[in-house]
């Protein structure tokens, strides 16, 4: 428990230092609005996995999945509107969209990122040797055979390391965000009327 509010007392000072940097980026609007939609994103997704570790589930079920990724499309989506109409005037390109959503789920990712890490290495050491044994367990359930399955878990417990597991799941969240965002900026994208100009210039 203490662990737990050590790393939400940590956030907050990184929320702080977020704030600061935006304040410091103010010629760079992109930046300082995907820094704070990519934390509210990635707060929200730390506490719906917290939750789910609290609960003791090591593997994450379908439904709660399905709603990180609500969390994630829903978040990209209302970034890119009010950074397209507040910011841009209106209007956003399909490229400047993508980017968008891509940088939110960086910064997401980035705290998830820490939260594994630190979930992985203070809150409970043992992490990685659970996933391992969940492993363990589904490929049993699967059928596969003794000397495959033996194969197998000796590549993963190269690779099952608290690093590993927060980079992957940093990669894992970028590459969601630019998913996402190929499909979300087709119907976010708005193109500039070549007509606004010439509208202006005749009043």
């Amino acid at each position: 428990m203490v662990c737990i509010l050590t790393f939400f007392s940590n956030l907050y000072i990184f929320a702080l230092n977020l704030k600061l940097t935006n304040m410091e980026n103010q010629g760079n609007p992109m930046l300082k609005h995907t820094m704070n939609y990519g934390l509210i994103m990635g707060v929200i997704l730390v506490i719906v996995s917290l939750v789910t570790y609290l609960f003791g589930v090591m593997k994450t079920p379908t439904w709660v999945n399905i709603i990180n990724y609500a969390i994630i499309i829903a978040i990209i989506v209302w970034g890119t509107i009010k950074y397209r109409n507040e910011v841009l005037g209106g209007s956003i390109t399909y490229g400047n969209a993508l980017g968008f959503g891509v940088l939110i789920t960086l910064f997401a990712g980035i705290i998830v990122a820490v939260f594994t890490l630190l979930l992985a290495t203070v809150i409970d050491p043992d992490y990685a040797d659970k996933l391992l044994v969940l492993a363990e367990e589904e490929m049993l359930n699967r059928g596969i055979p003794d000397e495959q399955m033996e194969m197998a878990l000796d590549m993963q417990k190269k690779f099952m390391t608290p690093v590993f597991i927060s980079l992957s799941s940093l990669f894992g969240m970028v590459l969601m965000g630019f998913i996402f965002s190929l499909i979300t900026s087709i119907f976010l994208k708005k193109e500039k009327s070549p007509f606004a100009g010439s509208n202006e210039v005749m009043e």
